[in-house]
């Protein structure tokens, strides 16, 4: 035997006879430790008639034989104790089993025996030795080592053989066995995919097989399929076939700049590729224009509006549909292995604008008692960014209930699409925002939003007596108004405040609050005279109604 220990090989034999010899009585040996307790943990029958069994190399020395049968007193059909460690947990057999002449093809059942450090023998049964007729593929070979855009086809060719445990000999695989051959791809985007495909051998052994994979074949494997009778031999493994890459320019435009989404607009251009003679027309190019701009770590191609073929003369032209807002069309060829993918490949832009719609959000409208419209709100859902202060809104108002509209002011929205207004407005009237069409967005107005107060005077003034005294008291009468349906009338429960200037003060100050009117409008009530100067009333905010204020009255007091 073969071993990973140093003695002298007559030695260890002599060792080996002595333990195994009948009649003999086996010196006392204490259990070795169980850091050396093994097993065997499968057996394999090489695809050349070899045996592999998974035994630990520490073994000392190890026989293996095949038995014709289960039984206990089967026969020894082969026994070998020419073995070598292969790993540290394999044991080989030197040379293929040879089984007598005229044993049949089959499983035949295993024993091993096996000498552990500390002079443990071991017996074990188990496992099978295969003695079948052991068929692979020997040699394969692709016709190509690059395939191209104009030569996309490669052929595998190979032969398969057959190995005889009974003879020893190789020779050619029988007519009709069947070759799988599986292909490992690579696509334009770098995907990897398989392709499997089966091939049958003619008399000599040999089979072919021709594929077209439009992708950068990266290996893959050919074995033969099991059948009756026949152990596969391991797969084969199948050279890489590369491509060529073509080199190709275009150009590109559209028919026209702006159109609403949904809308066709017509790509037409002109498609070259690069020889040996220069540029010439590229024919039959399949052209794609997208909405989206290719990148190279795309996985497909992003929003696809239309695509078409070239002619003979280069020249495409196709119709494209297109949806979204992107101030460009990319045009360019279908990703190919070819020539590549996404800003790998090239491709022309051409301009265009597909409004969107929105919506008015955050929208706001009031009419301030003194006259004052704000409004403020934004386009869209505000992610949308305006930084080109392209877009423009306008607050209009109709004073004839929407029949016409006059226009009070106009801005550009702000980064977020956002405006806001701060406007003289009018006593009652629809207000609405305005978009015009532009490149971003379509044009749209707002829901209408009526704005109204009543108008309000405060009338018939009179302060007596007209001379007071300083520090006396004094009476204030007077009426308020409102305006209804173009018809002035009382406004009962409006209240007032009194405010007074000193002569040569430019201040206001305040001399009677929550002064209140009754059911006819009407007020009076009495004050003290604080002594020259001016007095007036001005209407306290109330909700619907407008601002007033009286007319000046100046006091000369005694």
């Amino acid at each position: 035997m073969r071993s990973t220990r140093t003695l002298p090989r007559a030695f260890v034999r002599a060792a080996a006879v002595f333990a195994l010899s009948a009649g003999v009585t086996l010196p006392a040996v204490v259990a070795a430790p169980s850091a050396y307790a093994a097993t065997v943990s499968q057996t394999v029958t090489q695809d050349d008639g070899r045996l592999t069994l998974g035994l630990p190399s520490y073994a000392l020395w190890v026989k293996v034989s095949v038995l014709a049968s289960t039984a206990p007193d089967a026969a020894v059909l082969a026994s070998t104790d020419e073995l070598t460690s292969t790993s540290s947990n394999a044991w080989t057999t030197d040379a293929p089993i040879r089984l007598p002449e005229g044993t049949a093809f089959g499983d035949y059942p295993l024993a091993v025996d096996f000498r552990l450090p500390g002079g443990v023998v071991e017996h074990w049964t188990g496992g099978t030795f295969g003695y079948k007729l052991h068929t692979g593929v020997g040699t394969v070979a692709f016709d190509r080592k690059t395939t191209s855009y104009d030569r996309r086809d490669v052929v595998l060719s190979g032969t398969a053989t057959t190995w005889n445990p009974a003879t020893g000999e190789r020779t050619p695989a029988a007519e009709g066995t069947s070759v799988r051959v599986t292909l490992n791809l690579r696509d334009a985007y770098s995907a990897t995919r398989t392709a499997t495909a089966l091939a049958t051998t003619g008399t000599d052994g040999a089979f072919s097989l021709p594929f077209t994979p439009d992708a950068e074949v990266t290996g893959g494997t050919a074995v033969v399929d099991p059948a009756a009778g026949v152990d596969p031999d391991a797969a084969r493994q199948l050279p890489a076939v590369g491509v060529e890459k073509l080199t190709y320019r275009i150009t590109s435009d559209t028919d026209r700049f702006r159109v609403l989404a949904g809308t066709d607009v017509r790509v037409t251009g002109r498609v070259e590729r690069l020889t040996g003679d220069g540029w010439q027309s590229f024919a039959g190019a399949p052209v794609v224009s997208t909405g989206s701009e290719p990148l190279s770590y795309d996985t497909a191609l992003r929003n696809e509006i239309g695509s078409g073929t070239s002619l003979p003369d280069g020249s495409f032209t196709y119709q494209a549909r297109v949806q979204y807002t992107t101030g460009a069309v990319y045009t360019g060829l279908r990703p190919s292995v070819y020539y590549g993918k996404g800003n790998d490949r090239p491709y022309d832009v051409a301009a265009i604008a597909v409004p969107q719609q929105f919506a008015y959000t955050q929208y706001r409208m009031s009419l301030d008692e003194f006259g004052k419209v704000t409004a403020y709100g934004q386009l869209g859902d505000g992610t949308t960014y305006c930084a080109t202060k392209r877009d423009w809104v306008a607050l209009q108002v109709s004073l004839d209930n929407g029949r016409t509209w006059g226009q009070l002011k106009s801005a550009p929205v702000g980064d977020y699409c956002t405006y806001s207004f701060d406007v003289w407005g009018y006593t009652d009237g629809l207000y609405r925002i305005y978009h015009p069409e532009t490149d971003r967005f379509v044009s749209k107005t707002s829901t209408p939003v009526r704005l109204a107060r009543n108008p309000t005077r405060i009338v018939n003034v009179t302060i007596s007596p007209s001379r007071p005294r300083t520090n006396t008291q004094m009476t204030v009468k007077g009426l308020v108004q409102q305006k209804v349906n173009g018809v002035w009338k009382a406004m009962p429960g409006a209240k007032l405040t009194l405010v007074f200037k000193p002569k040569g003060d430019p201040n206001w100050y305040w001399a009677k609050k929550d002064v209140a009117t009754n059911s006819y409008g009407n007020f009076s009530f009495g004050t003290t005279n604080y002594g020259d100067g001016t007095w007036a009333l001005f209407l306290q905010s109330k909700s619907g109604y407008f601002y007033s204020e009286s007319r000046t009255i100046y006091v000369d007091a005694l």
